[in-house]
C-alpha cells in the first residue's frame, strides 16, 4: 500500500507538471501571434456586399493661423493681372508640387494674409468659399471696372504621422484634399504592431485641439467626416499589446524562446522531485 500510495503521488505530480506545460504552450500559441483581422483594413461585415458605394462626407475646412493660402488672380484687363499676380505665376508648367507652398500667402497670428494692391485681409474662421468671397470684394474696390475671377485654395495640407508607424514625420500633400489611407501611405503604412482599430487623429480648430478615435478596419469609416486628413493634423498609430509582450513580427521566435526556457523550468523542478523522493 504504502508503495501504491507512492506511485500514485509520482503520478500525479507528472500530470499536474504535464498540465501546467500544456496550459502554458496553448496560451503562448494564443498571444503570441497578431490575428489578421486586427492588420486587415476595410472589413466588410457578414452579408455586407464588398462592392458597396460609399457616400464620403467633407468637412469644410475654416482657415487657420499658419496655413498658407494660393490666392490668383484673372481679368479680362491685363493691367490687373499683372497688378496682382507675382510674375512667377504666369508660367506654371515648369514648376513642381511646391510651388504654391512656397509662393503662397502665409496666414499671421492676427489671422491676415497680406496681399498685392488690396493689402490685408482677415481670412481665419472663414472656409475657402467665404476667403474668396471677402478677396473679391476687396478686389472690387480697386477694379470697379473690370470682371474679376479669383481663385482661393490651400497651398498642400500639412501634417504628421507618428506612433507605429515605418516613416514616421512631417509631409505635405499637395493637393486640394487628402483621405487617412493617403496620409499613412506617405508615412510607409502602420508597422505590424500599429494599432488599426483606433488610429488618433489630433486635429487643431480655432477654438482649440480635438482627439479623434477611428477604426481603420472597418469599411464604414469611409462614411465617417474625419476621414478626410486637414491641414496641421496629427495622425497617431498606437502600439498593440503585443509589442510591450516582445512579440508579434517575430511571435514565432519569442513563442519557441519561452518555450525552450520553460521547458527548461519544468524539467529541473522534476528532477529535483525525483532527486527528493
Amino acid at each position: 500500500m504504502p508503495k501504491q500510495a507512492a506511485q500514485s503521488r509520482t503520478l500525479f505530480r507528472r500530470f499536474s507538471l504535464a498540465s501546467l506545460f500544456l496550459v502554458l504552450v496553448i496560451g503562448l500559441g494564443t498571444t503570441s501571434c497578431i490575428p489578421q483581422k486586427d492588420l486587415t483594413y476595410l472589413q466588410v461585415e457578414e452579408g455586407q456586399q464588398a462592392d458597396s458605394l460609399y457616400s464620403i462626407q467633407r468637412q469644410k475646412y475654416v482657415i487657420q493661423e499658419n496655413d498658407i493660402l494660393n490666392v490668383t488672380v484673372r481679368s479680362f484687363s491685363e493691367e490687373a493681372s499683372v497688378a496682382f499676380n507675382n510674375a512667377r505665376t504666369q508660367n506654371l508648367q515648369n514648376v513642381g508640387d511646391g510651388y504654391f507652398y512656397i509662393t503662397g500667402y502665409s496666414v499671421d497670428s492676427e489671422g491676415r494674409i497680406e496681399l498685392p494692391v488690396v493689402g490685408s485681409v482677415l481670412v481665419e474662421g472663414l472656409t475657402i468659399e467665404e476667403a474668396k468671397v471677402v478677396i473679391n470684394e476687396k478686389l472690387s474696390l480697386y477694379f470697379q471696372e473690370d470682371a474679376i475671377f479669383t481663385s482661393v485654395q490651400l497651398s498642400g495640407i500639412r501634417f504628421s504621422v507618428i506612433g507605429e508607424v515605418n516613416r514616421p514625420g512631417k509631409y505635405t500633400i499637395y493637393q486640394n484634399q487628402a483621405n487617412i489611407f493617403e496620409a499613412l501611405a506617405l508615412a510607409g503604412d502602420a508597422n505590424i504592431y500599429g494599432k488599426r482599430r483606433e488610429v488618433q487623429i489630433i486635429r487643431q480648430y480655432p477654438e482649440g485641439v480635438r482627439v479623434i478615435d477611428l477604426d481603420l478596419t472597418d469599411v464604414s469609416v469611409l462614411t465617417n467626416p474625419d476621414f478626410m486628413v486637414q491641414p496641421n493634423d496629427v495622425i497617431n498609430v498606437k502600439p498593440m499589446k503585443q509589442k510591450s509582450w516582445g512579440i508579434g513580427e517575430k511571435g514565432f521566435t519569442s513563442f519557441v524562446q519561452t518555450l525552450s526556457i520553460i521547458s527548461s523550468v519544468l524539467l529541473i523542478a522534476v528532477s529535483l522531485r525525483n532527486l527528493s523522493n
